[in-house]
């Protein structure tokens, strides 16, 4: 009920009637039963009350989107239902006033999103509201921060009990024993259903017919339709008994397809009956499944965002946080100081192995570390890089002797060349593409490996040294 005279300021959570501040029924409940919230932050009452207040507007407005709202949309009839409705009561002279959340044609029903239940007070909340709207069965929706969502039938208290109750706010004392208000309250849990597929009926195998009579009957006749009892003379009779001897056998095969289907009737019944009902139990199935998981699905999107704000607190920046990421630390076993721990481990091993790749001076191989964060492939990737850089070199060098070979002209190389008994000019380019190929052949290699101590400048100029010396060689891990 509510008039001109009756305003709510949400501001002070206050109730009026015609000017006058008139008691809630949530000022009365903290009153008559002690309740205090002061050791409660008030940063974690004011997150309770946000989230109670969206899935309250998710619900009166027909916006579902959570899954508190969806599971609160199966359990109630919204066409019949009236949300977020103010009234002020008088009782025995004593006015008061409330908000009933959700009030259907004989529910009224009440939406709690704390995290632990407190029957008692809800027992005390439902009944004093339904001294206004006389509901028939008063129920609490509680759906916590948890994914286990529960309905609860709150029982009606008596007259002397409500009066109790009234009493005990006007004289400013606490309700003794209010706990015993509540001992009657039923938790509306799913119990497993029971399953007993039981046959009152049966006769498995057994179908009493006279077709072994017929068998031996038609055994005893066959004889007469034999071939050779057959000639061109009376080819007539021959054509008019093959047309009686498959009418026969049509009549008898449909005659048994048709008592196979009425013996099967009974277990195609049982099957088809079976086979719906496992229906029903998979929708309902699939339909929590849903849920389920999408509760789990916030869980980890929650999760999976504290720990991305913990990297970006490390001011990491070689690598993205993608290439970092396993999948596992989002699953529930796993904890987050665990999930932590692992994520400084691997930035550590990133910097150690760079580290490490420094030495080798060779930035395209750190590069390709970064890409794969393979430390191994990375020294696989500057030896290919030294390799080629050698044989770049090798080729640019004979290539500079043939160009200045061949820039020296003919004329001048004759009479050189006829002084040392030759009249005709040699083509010396194919000898000179391999200046050291007589003594590779003849030079034996050796395979030496040997550990080195020293500072960063030593071991960068020993490494110019073989690269100088054409030596080749790799680092060990």
């Amino acid at each position: 009920m509510q008039d001109n005279k009756f305003v709510f300021d949400e501001q002070t959570h206050t109730y009026r009637l015609n000017d006058v501040v008139i008691p809630s029924v949530t000022q009365i409940i903290r009153s008559v039963t002690g309740e205090d919230l002061s050791h409660i932050p008030q940063r974690l009452l004011n997150c309770a009350a946000d989230r109670g207040t969206a899935i309250h507007k998710e619900i009166e407005t027909g916006n579902i989107q959570s899954a508190e709202a969806k599971w609160i949309e199966k359990n109630i009839n919204r066409s019949a239902c009236l949300f977020e409705a103010m009234f002020y009561h008088n009782h025995n002279g004593f006015m008061f006033a409330g908000t009933a959340d959700i009030v259907g044609t004989d529910i009224l029903f009440d939406i709690k999103s704390q995290a632990k239940e407190n029957i008692p007070l809800w027992t005390l909340q439902l009944n004093l509201y339904n001294l206004f709207f006389k509901s028939k069965k008063l129920r609490v929706l509680h759906v916590p921060n948890t994914g286990i969502f529960k309905v609860y039938d709150i029982p009606f208290l008596s007259e002397e009990a409500i009066q109790e109750v009234f009493d005990c706010y006007q004289s400013k004392k606490i309700l003794k024993e209010f706990n015993t208000m509540a001992k009657q309250t039923k938790e509306m849990v799913a119990q497993p259903i029971a399953l007993s597929l039981e046959v009152y009926t049966q006769n498995v195998g057994e179908l009493t017919t006279n077709a072994k009579e017929l068998k031996e009957r038609v055994k005893n006749q066959i004889e007469l339709y034999k071939a050779e009892n057959y000639t061109p003379e009376n080819i007539d009779a021959a054509k008019k008994d093959k047309a009686e001897l498959n009418k026969s056998a049509k009549f008898l095969n449909d005659k048994r397809i048709e008592i196979e289907r009425a013996f099967m009737a009974p277990i195609e019944e049982f099957k088809t009956t079976v086979n719906e009902t496992v229906s029903l139990i998979k929708t309902a199935s699939n339909a929590i499944d849903e849920i389920v998981k999408e509760v789990e699905a916030q869980d980890k999107a929650v999760k999976k965002a504290t720990i991305i704000e913990y990297f970006n607190s490390l001011n990491f920046d070689l690598v993205d946080f993608a290439q970092l990421f396993n999948e596992k630390w989002l699953n529930k076993t796993m904890k987050l100081d665990d999930v932590f721990a692992e994520l400084n481990s691997k930035t550590e091993k990133i910097k150690n192995d760079l580290k490490i790749l420094d030495r080798l001076g060779e930035e395209e191989a750190k590069e390709f570390y970064l890409s794969t964060l393979d430390l191994d492939a990375a020294f696989a990737k500057a030896d290919e890089i030294k390799a080629n850089r050698k044989r770049l070199a090798k080729v640019e060098n004979q290539k500079t002797v043939i160009e200045q070979i061949e820039d020296i002209p003919a004329i001048e190389a004759a009479p050189f060349m006829a002084e040392q008994g030759q009249t005709e000019i040699v083509d010396v380019t194919g000898l000179l593409q391999e200046p050291q190929a007589a003594q590779t052949a003849t030079a034996q290699l050796y395979t030496v490996q040997f550990s080195v101590s020293g500072s960063e400048t030593q071991l960068l100029a020993l490494q110019s040294f073989m690269d100088e010396q054409d030596l080749e060689y790799q680092f060990l891990k």
